[in-house]
C-alpha cells in the first residue's frame, strides 16, 4: 500500500539523485530518508512523481530536508568542477532593492553535509579557497533559531526546502548572514562618492560610502554646487539639518561653522570644496530629492526675533521654504 508522502527526487543504485521526470520506467529508485524502493508514478493527468510505501517509518519534512541536502551538495560540487553556475537572490544593503549575483564556475572548491562549526552543525558547508566557507541550512518547517543565528561564526544562508527542490540552482535564503552586497545603481554611486572625495582630498577615513549611521561619524554623496556648477562631496553627520553644535573631529575640511541670512544665523554646513559656498541642509536633507533623504535629521528649535523657529522636514520644509522665498523676493 502506497503512503501519501512526495518524493520529489529518489536514488538510483548509484546513490545518485533523480528526479520523477527524468527517472526511467525500468529502473529502480529509493526514498533518499529512509531507502525504502519507491514506485514511479506517470500518468497522463498527474504530475509525474515517486509513490512511497505506508510501511516504511518516513515523514514529509525528513524527505523534503535530506532531498534538499542532497541536491545543495551536489549543486556545489558541480560548481566547483565548473559545471554549473549558481543565482543567489539578495537585497542591496543600501537602498533595499532585490536583485541577483552570480556565483561563477569554481566559487567553491567542495562540499559537505552536516559539518561541525564551533558548537554547531551546518547542513551543509560549501567550502572555498583560502579556507573560507558558506553554511546553508534547509528548514522545511524549523527555521535557523536566534542563537544559532547570532553566534555562527561563518557566513550563512538559510534556504526553504520546497524553493531547493523546485530550483536547486537559485537560492533565495530567508535568513542570511554575508557581507554586505550593493545593487549596480548603489555601487555605481558608491565609487562616485569616493572617486569625488579623492579628487577634492577629503580623507576617506573620516567617512563612510555607505548610507548607514552606524559605519562612521560622517556619510558621504556628491552634489553640484549651485555656484560654480563643481560636483563636490557633501556629508550627513548626527545633528543635521541646522547643527549649531560642533560635529565630532576628526571632519571633512568642507564641514565649516558659518552664518546664513536665510537660515537667520550661524550654524554647522557643508561647502563647496571649489568655492566654498554653503551647500544648504533643505538641499541635503529635508527635500524629497536630497541625497540623504532617508538619514536621520534632528527635531530642534532655537530663538529667533523673540519666538522660536522649528527645523522642518519633508512637506512642511519645503512649505517653509517657499514662504521664505516669497518673502524674500516679493
Amino acid at each position: 500500500m502506497e503512503s501519501k508522502l512526495k518524493v520529489p527526487y529518489g536514488l538510483d543504485t548509484s546513490g545518485q539523485l533523480v528526479s520523477a521526470d527524468l527517472a526511467e520506467k525500468d529502473k529502480t529508485y529509493f526514498c533518499p530518508n529512509c531507502n525504502s524502493q519507491l514506485v514511479r508514478r506517470a500518468g497522463e493527468v498527474k504530475v509525474k512523481h515517486f509513490a512511497h510505501p505506508s510501511t516504511a517509518n518516513c515523514s514529509q519534512e525528513s524527505i523534503l530536508h535530506i532531498t534538499a541536502k542532497n541536491l545543495i551538495e551536489s549543486v556545489i560540487r558541480s560548481n566547483s568542477l565548473s559545471q554549473i553556475e549558481i543565482t543567489l537572490h539578495s537585497d542591496c544593503y543600501q537602498c533595499g532593492v532585490e536583485f541577483n549575483t552570480t556565483l561563477p564556475f569554481g566559487t567553491f572548491t567542495s562540499a559537505a553535509q552536516e559539518v561541525t562549526v564551533a558548537s554547531y552543525v551546518c547542513d551543509v558547508v560549501g567550502y572555498r579557497i583560502g579556507g573560507n566557507s558558506l553554511g546553508i541550512e534547509i528548514f522545511h518547517t524549523h527555521e535557523v533559531d536566534g542563537e544559532k543565528a547570532a553566534n555562527l561564526p561563518i557566513p550563512w544562508i538559510e534556504l526553504k526546502a520546497e524553493d531547493v527542490i523546485n530550483d536547486p540552482h537559485h537560492w533565495k535564503p530567508t535568513q542570511r548572514k554575508l557581507k554586505p552586497s550593493f545593487c549596480s545603481k548603489c555601487r555605481s554611486n558608491i565609487k562616485l562618492v569616493q572617486s569625488v572625495a579623492n579628487r577634492w582630498n577629503i580623507d576617506s577615513t573620516l567617512y563612510t560610502p555607505i548610507k548607514n549611521a552606524f559605519l562612521a561619524n560622517y556619510v558621504a554623496d556628491v552634489e553640484t554646487c549651485f555656484r560654480c556648477k563643481e560636483v563636490v562631496p557633501v556629508f550627513w553627520w548626527m545633528g543635521v539639518p541646522f547643527c549649531e553644535q560642533e560635529p565630532p573631529h576628526p571632519r571633512p575640511k568642507t564641514i565649516k561653522y558659518r552664518n546664513s541670512k536665510k537660515y537667520g544665523g550661524s550654524y554647522w554646513a557643508n561647502t563647496c570644496a571649489n568655492c566654498n559656498m554653503i551647500q544648504g541642509d533643505n538641499y541635503l536633507f529635508l527635500f524629497d530629492d536630497a541625497p540623504f533623504k532617508n538619514m536621520p535629521v534632528s527635531e530642534s528649535e532655537r530663538e529667533q526675533d523673540g519666538g522660536l523657529v522649528k527645523v522642518a522636514t519633508g512637506d512642511e520644509a519645503i512649505s517653509e521654504m517657499m514662504k521664505v522665498i516669497k518673502r524674500n523676493f516679493s
